[in-house]
């Protein structure tokens, strides 16, 4: 017999919950529901003892709540003793210390009735009455709480592992607002830090390969969102808002979503994805590899460190082998990427100077090798202001130039990223043809340095102006 003693009304009690604990043999938890006969109070108890004595645990629970707070349901957690979870007739809460003290953990759930509580690796859930199932993604942060950790000046906690799942993009088919639908999980790794005080000045957040190298970068500085977000061919409210670090005082939260930083591109598009909300300026960073990786958050010049693990999607039908040609040929293009940008910002840089060089000066020599190094620097460069730099219909390509060199490159960046596949014939071919034309813009910007700079610099030097200076320019060879 473990019958709780003194409990009021005990012929009528309803045991909603008996929960044994998993960390001590002797514990065990009780939820009682007397409302049948008027007493809305929560009853929650807890023994040690194997029920020889019980403790009556409800501190910090609302004892008089017009609109009912009976017990439904105590859960202790599956892997950190003490820490148990209680639901009620209109809230949820938890408690960190088996019971003696209770806080709310309503945080967006609804006011509703809720009857039961269970778990699913990392995840907790709850079940309501007539609101549906709520999940708590990735909760460890409740795990490894502790009063020295909420005191430090911050703390970064350790991220639970990640699956390396691609976005959803059922073409097409986005749920419009009307429709009752929920959000799916944070995609990728989901990253939680403390913070005791406001910030002094920006906090960032890298993720590091096993290499050392910056895969990602984030930041609380403001985040300025592409020039086509303000017009884009899709409804406002499919897409991604761009959101820096949150700096709050306490528990903030962000996620890296597997992928590289986003490459440089002269223009975006957003693909179209069932998910509104979530879909992003693209051309994207490439999805990481599985592996693992450091996360390294600075805050006032401290930083702290945990790793993440990234594991593979166990539905993808590409192993290790196609994965990492897949990568290495989408890191081609993006370096490819960074290169064309990089080329063509320094001839802007260069067409600046030769303004500036050339003043007003009246002088039509000067005027003429103006006009006809701006002719060629253009045909190096290329229209930022262009459709991505890509071609439609037949007949022969236009000599490359940077811009539609960068426009391919997105293209074929785009089409690796559609699902996990070793590289084909045609990808490979492609890719090498498109690093090929970067080869031949890098050596045309060359020339443009070595052999026509100098023509332009002698019809300056002829009316004693200053000399252009030449950019740094990279080698013909490098790019991808």
């Amino acid at each position: 017999d473990v019958s709780i003693a003194g409990l009021p009304n005990a012929a009528r009690a309803d045991i909603q919950t008996i929960d044994a604990s998993h960390t001590s043999a002797g514990a065990a938890y009780v939820a009682i529901d007397e409302h049948t006969v008027g007493d809305y109070t929560p009853y929650f108890y807890r023994t040690r003892d194997y029920g020889k004595t019980w403790t009556k645990i409800v501190t910090g629970l609302p004892t008089d709540e017009p609109s009912g707070s009976f017990a439904h349901t105590i859960r202790n957690d599956p892997k950190r003793a003490g820490l148990l979870f209680a639901g009620t007739e209109s809230a949820m809460y938890v408690s960190f210390d088996d019971g003696d003290q209770w806080q709310s953990l309503q945080l967006n759930l609804p006011n509703t009735s809720y009857r039961d509580i269970t778990f699913h690796g990392n995840d907790l859930i709850v079940g309501t009455y007539g609101r549906g199932i709520w999940v708590l993604d990735d909760y460890t942060v409740l795990r490894d709480l502790t009063p020295a950790i909420a005191s430090a000046p911050a703390h970064l906690f350790k991220p639970d592992d990640a699956v390396r799942v691609r976005r959803n993009d059922g073409y097409d088919t986005p749920f419009p607002p009307e429709v009752p639908h929920a959000l799916n999980p944070p995609e990728g790794v989901v990253i939680y830090y403390t913070l005791a005080a406001a910030p002094r000045g920006d906090i960032t957040l890298d993720v590091l390969d096993a290499s050392g190298a910056v895969v990602r970068h984030l930041s609380s500085a403001p985040v300025a969102p592409v020039r086509e977000a303000a017009d884009p061919p899709e409804p406002n409210f499919w897409l991604a808002k761009p959101a820096p670090m949150p700096t709050a005082v306490g528990l903030n939260r962000v996620n890296w979503d597997l992928r590289y930083d986003a490459p440089p591109a002269f223009s975006h598009s957003f693909e179209i994805n069932a998910n509104p909300g979530l879909t992003p300026a693209s051309p994207e960073g490439p999805i990481a590899l599985p592996g693992v990786y450091t996360i390294k958050l600075t805050v006032n010049g401290t930083t702290y460190t945990q790793t993440a693990t990234v594991r593979n999607d166990p539905r993808s039908p590409a192993g290790t082998v196609a994965l990492r040609a897949q990568h290495d040929l989408m890191m081609r293009m993006y370096r490819g990427l960074s290169s064309t940008w990089a080329g063509y910002h320094a001839l802007a840089d260069l067409r600046a100077n030769v303004e500036k060089a050339a003043g007003s000066s009246q002088a039509s020599d000067v005027s003429a090798a103006v006009k006809t190094f701006d002719a060629k620097l253009d045909s190096v460069a290329g229209d930022s202001t262009g459709e991505r730099g890509f071609r439609f219909g037949r007949g022969p390509a236009p000599p490359p130039d940077y811009v539609r060199v960068s426009g391919a490159f997105v293209q074929l960046l785009e089409a690796q990223d559609n699902g996990d596949m070793a590289p084909t014939p045609s990808s490979l071919a492609a890719v090498a043809a498109t690093c090929k034309e970067l080869a031949t813009v890098a050596a045309a910007a060359q020339r443009l340095t070595k052999t026509d700079l100098p023509v332009l610099d002698a019809a300056l030097g002829r009316h004693s102006l200053t000399d252009v200076p030449a950019p740094a320019l990279a080698t013909a060879g490098s790019g991808c």
